[in-house]
């Protein structure tokens, strides 16, 4: 997904809109006071930004005085706003990202496994030659099987990096450690690489032109119409009932 660098979303730019986004999605969910200091609005205007956003579907309600990104929100917080790039360069950058998911299968230093690599967007149609990024969804998985020596483990790497310096911005962030750490590495500062949270993004991921690169397919359950009952059948009663 791209957007205008310099056109608008909901009547806002559309980069502070993704951007407020992009930092809003990590949260189960959020309240005004949050969006204003997270969009570096002034209360009023967090309000309209708010109207907007709802407007759009780009967040929706999730509580009394909460709000969640959507998962149209989420797709846009994911979407570029680089130039278009040739077939080839965008190939290129393809096989990069698949290089860093070997690595980060095979070297012990990352806390999890790539799991699912789905290709989708606008490389599956071979007529485009000039492509605004290339869409890609992933699925993280622990590699330690057991919850809680895999909790442990992660709260040994918030550490370390917060001794590097790293700076957590809340409760889910420390949580989530080993996978935004994975995310981050996956995204690798390419401009051409979008990538989405399969697990997030997966029912529209599976109902637009895609292709699994890594990982066993899936397909989402089509829940057939529930059949219409027939009526009993009425029985006759016997002759000699007092009823």
């Amino acid at each position: 997904m791209r957007i205008d660098p310099k056109g608008t979303v909901a009547g806002w730019p559309a980069l502070l809109v993704r951007r407020t986004l992009q930092q809003l999605r990590t949260r189960f969910q959020w309240g005004l006071g949050e969006l204003e200091a997270t969009a570096s609005v002034e209360a009023g205007e967090a309000r309209a930004l708010l109207k907007g956003l709802l407007a759009e579907g780009l967040i929706e309600v999730a509580g009394r005085d909460a709000w969640k990104v959507t998962q149209a929100g989420q797709s846009l917080s994911s979407a570029t706003a680089a130039r278009r790039v040739t077939r080839a360069t965008a190939q290129k950058a393809l096989q990069q990202f698949l290089g860093r998911v070997e690595r980060v299968n095979n070297d012990p230093y990352f806390l999890g496994n790539v799991t699912r690599v789905v290709l989708f967007g606008s490389m599956l149609k071979p007529e485009v030659e000039r492509l605004s990024d290339v869409d890609l969804a992933v699925e993280l998985a622990s590699k330690e099987p057991d919850f809680d020596r895999a909790r442990v483990k992660n709260y040994e790497r918030v550490e370390e990096l917060a001794t590097q310096g790293h700076r957590f911005r809340n409760f889910l962030e420390r949580e989530g450690c080993w996978y935004w750490e994975i995310f981050g590495f996956l995204k690798g500062q390419s401009r051409v690489i979008a990538l989405a949270d399969y697990s997030l993004e997966k029912t529209f991921v599976l109902t637009v032109p895609h292709r699994f690169l890594i990982g066993q397919p899936e397909q989402i359950a089509m829940q057939s119409a529930p059949r219409a009952s027939k009526p009993a059948a009425r029985q006759r009663r016997p002759r000699d009932c007092p009823f």
